[in-house]
């Protein structure tokens, strides 16, 4: 009989990768969305305000044996507008899965897609444990549901698992995104539309992945017999300048063209630690250094 998925976010750059990932693995996809349209590869889409009530009656009819949660908000400044609409879309959604698996089947495995904006600024490797300092609402409410998360697979031995996301990129991901803008900016200088680059800040330093790379790690979690929460990274570590001179440069652009805002320097680093991922899992990033550079640009 063939296993069914439930993916939350589908219409997002994960529920993407994750659902062509799937369905390579013979896995039944349904897809959930506040709003129904055909989308990829998924089996099924259906429309909902993921209240507790409705997930309940679609986790009992479909029967998942896993599902993923990649719902809400996930741009970090777009949560300072209508906060408590944003945490709404990541607690309580995060929270009424975690129910329904309670009230229907608690051997589902369930994935939550936590993030590096639970953290602060490191100069050294950030680790699962690291001390929690979040600089926005978005890591404030990702935060609340990655504890809740754990309180709950602690006390009723749930295959809960937190998958702390840093910067993974596509061209499936927003257009209002770092990389988005960078390379989309760099094709229409080409083209004459636009004369500059402008971006906040140069000096924050991410560790990049590509999606597919990040999708291929939460996989391989999933997989495993225990739950545990797992850093994903994909080790290309360039601080925004570094990683816009480089793009710039594939497309043959002076870094002259690359406006700041400010140039008022604060530490402002993440750089995730992927020893546990790799030690547990097996799992090694495809796209790295030159390749990943090559994939964002090039990739349609």
């Amino acid at each position: 009989m063939q296993k069914k998925i439930i993916i939350a976010g589908i219409s997002g750059q994960d529920g993407y990768f994750l659902t062509k990932k799937l369905k390579q693995k013979k896995f039944k996809v349904i897809g959930l969305s506040r709003k129904k349209r055909p989308y990829g590869d998924a089996d099924l889409i259906l429309k909902t305000n993921y209240d507790e009530s409705h997930l309940t009656k679609i986790i009992k009819k479909f029967k998942p044996s896993m599902i993923f949660n990649f719902a809400g908000e996930s741009n970090p400044q777009n949560s300072w507008q209508n906060p408590l609409d944003k945490q709404n879309s990541i607690t309580r959604v995060n929270l009424n899965f975690i129910n329904s698996i309670l009230k229907t089947n608690k051997k589902i495995k369930y994935f939550h897609a936590s993030t590096s904006e639970i953290f602060g600024s490191s100069k050294n490797k950030i680790s699962e444990k690291n001390l929690y300092l979040p600089s926005n609402p978005y890591g404030c409410f990702k935060l609340s549901a990655h504890l809740t998360l754990n309180v709950f697979r602690k006390k009723y031995k749930l295959f809960l698992v937190n998958g702390i996301l840093f910067n993974h990129e596509s061209a499936k991901k927003g257009k209002k995104f770092l990389t988005s803008t960078i390379i989309n900016t760099a094709k229409e200088i080409k083209s004459g539309i636009k004369k500059k680059l402008l971006l906040q800040t140069p000096y924050p330093v991410r560790d990049f992945a590509h999606a597919e790379d990040t999708i291929n790690a939460i996989y391989k979690i999933m997989m495993l017999k225990k739950p545990h929460d797992f850093i994903i990274s994909g080790g290309n570590i360039y601080s925004v300048r570094e990683l816009a001179e480089k793009i710039f440069k594939k497309f043959n652009i002076s870094k002259n063209k690359i406006y700041y805002k400010t140039n008022s320097k604060v530490n402002d680093i993440k750089i995730g630690n992927t020893l546990k991922l790799k030690k547990l899992t097996g799992w090694k990033p495809k796209y790295t250094k030159e390749k990943f550079i090559n994939k964002i640009i090039n990739e349609e």
